[in-house]
């Protein structure tokens, strides 16, 4: 193998398997597992190892050959909030989302811009060459006003999917989200003409703001009229993948913001394709894993020293465009005659910041050195900041905004516990190099219920209330549930469809008890009961995923249980139909 290949293939390794703890290790400790990510990744990369002198798992150029990974993510997550400016949806709010957008963006802009401003001009009196104290601090002000203005569309986007949040507000945070980083976009193109090339003409500001917004209908339209002539999933997968790498090389060829472009390709699609919900549910089934990706790789580019390194200048930004974000929603809130759970909750969603943020500070830094380095460390101090507390404030104000179902606020148990895994791969081997156990079977229905059934049963109390039912069904892998009294005898079972029907009469949930709920179980299996019989009770209740096993002899006494999939796959192991 090519050395240079096995420093990528160990920093693939490391980003996957990374994430994999980390986003459990999330989940374990009731926090967003994008914050799980992130912390992987900052762990992981070279600002952590630098500090403590570990090894680093991922070099700065390991980083710099997965950027293009980044940009895709990027690029594909702007799509999205685009496909969200669909004028049918907009037509609802009519002018009232604009109240609302115009009045966060206007007050983070100016409480920022001030509050920078202010710090510089009275306190830190930094002064550029060329310029005097008071057009350094406007400078100052008006860039880091404009940069603050962009919220991470990224994290916002993860935490409402893993969280499953759904509703009017949901929408309203990923439509603000969009408006945000466009406005953030096309501002600074107009600052960067005002203080970095003033000499430029009025062509290449045009360009630059018109230019990514070209490129993106354009592309946009061209594959709105291509997906008419796809059928297959792979295919519109296929397409939106390409047509974003497209997009995002064309954008880099000319040297225009291709996110911009990716924001404006998701809104013509939005509006021009009639497949267009059809390829965001296709696309939606292989881009988690680009943006697991992208999210321990801009875990792994934050800067912890440039916490040491903001300032008062970084408190500043720090503390005003929290301020004015919260602020800003909730003026909007009400300017738009919105609901009080807007006014309360969604400023709290437009906290996290990172990629826009970053590439914007990236931009100023390399056009603008005298200034720009200074003000791109402010930025990425900050932005440790929010790309930290961030997703955990937008899952906050999903949640208390009432968009969350509580099912999906409850951490979800593995599958298997560690040592019945290893027991089932230990039996899974074993079976593979047809080592008998015991005795060889010639027939797959001479095996007994005892020996595929599962001992290790999760059983409900009798006495269990309905709510303590609910946080029983996010622990389980199952959709039914033994129910057993105070001696441990088995009552019956509960089906979730009981449990999800019980949803719908709100006034009988505090007065439910598992018990209850509990059918009698008329389809038990017995421990020493041949597959075959047991296959047959199967085949006539294809609706129950599993069956309890009771003793022949005390029918109360629950010892396992048994799942169609465990009777089907004895039958596959040796060849032989289950039919």
């Amino acid at each position: 193998m090519t050395p240079s290949l096995i420093p990528l293939l160990a920093s693939l390794a490391a980003i996957l398997l990374g994430a994999l703890i980390g986003g459990r290790l999330a989940s374990i400790c009731r926090i967003p597992r994008v914050t799980g990510y992130l912390i992987t990744g900052l762990l992981i990369g070279p600002s952590f190892a630098h500090l403590t002198g570990l090894p680093v798992l991922l070099p700065p150029i390991v980083l710099q050959e997965f950027r293009i990974v980044s940009d895709i993510a990027l690029a594909l997550i702007l799509m999205h909030i685009g496909g969200l400016f669909e004028f049918g949806n907009l037509d609802r709010w009519r002018n009232r989302i604009l109240l609302f957008s115009g009045s966060e963006i206007v007050f983070t802009f100016l409480f920022v811009s001030l509050a920078t401003f202010v710090v510089n001009q009275f306190v830190l009196h930094q002064v550029l060459p060329g310029m005097s104290l008071r057009e350094t601090s406007l400078a100052f002000g008006l860039f880091l006003g404009i940069i603050a203005v962009a919220t991470a569309p990224a994290a916002t986007l993860m935490v409402i999917r893993e969280y499953e949040a759904e509703g009017p507000i949901t929408s309203l945070v990923l439509t603000l989200v969009g408006f945000n980083n466009l406005a953030s976009v096309l501002g600074f193109a107009v600052l960067a003409h005002i203080f970095i090339a003033p000499g430029e003409s009025l062509t290449i500001l045009f360009w630059r703001m018109i230019g990514p917004m070209v490129i993106g209908a354009g592309v946009g339209f061209a594959l709105a009229v291509w997906a008419q002539r796809l059928e297959l999933p792979s295919e519109n997968k296929i397409l939106m993948i390409g047509g974003v790498a497209a997009t995002t090389a064309i954008c880099r060829s000319l040297e225009i913001d291709y996110l911009l472009a990716s924001l404006v390709l998701g809104m013509t699609l939005a509006n021009s394709c009639p497949r267009w919900p059809r390829l965001q549910e296709h696309l939606r089934q292989v881009d988690y894993l680009l943006y697991v990706a992208f999210f321990v790789l801009a875990g792994a580019n934050l800067h912890i020293e440039t916490l040491g390194h903001i300032g008062l200048l970084g408190v500043a930004y720090v503390l005003a465009r929290t301020l004015g974000k919260w602020l800003g929603a909730k003026m909007g809130a009400r300017l738009g005659a919105f609901g009080t759970r807007e006014m309360a909750y969604v400023g709290l969603t437009l906290m996290a910041q990172a990629g826009v943020a970053i590439g914007l500070a990236g931009q100023l830094a390399q056009n603008w050195p005298l200034g720009g380095k200074l003000l791109e460390t402010v930025v990425l101090g900050a932005v440790v900041v929010f790309e930290l507390i961030g997703p955990l404030a937008v899952r906050h104000g999903l949640v208390r905004s009432g968009e969350v179902p509580i099912l999906a606020m409850l951490q979800k148990r593995a599958p298997v516990g560690a040592l019945e895994g290893m027991h089932n791969v230990v039996q899974q081997f074993r079976t593979s190099l047809h080592i008998p156990v015991g005795h060889n079977l010639n027939d797959p229905g001479d095996i007994l219920v005892r020996h595929i059934m599962r001992q290790n049963v999760e059983t409900v109390r009798h006495d269990t209330p309905y709510y303590d039912l609910l946080k029983h069904i996010a622990h389980s892998r199952y959709d039914r549930f033994p129910v057993v009294d105070d001696q441990g005898h088995f009552v019956g079972m509960i089906n979730y469809t009981e449990i999800r029907d019980l949803l719908f009469e709100p006034a009988l949930v505090p007065l439910v008890v598992a018990g209850d709920l509990a059918a009698t179980e008329q389809n038990t299996l017995f421990p020493d009961q041949p597959l075959r019989e047991a296959l047959q009770i199967i085949q006539q209740h294809q609706d129950m995923s599993f069956f309890a096993v009771v003793e022949a002899d005390d029918q109360q006494k629950l010892v396992g249980i048994l799942s169609q999939n465990d009777v089907l796959a004895a039958f596959r192991r040796l060849g032989h139909s289950a039919g």
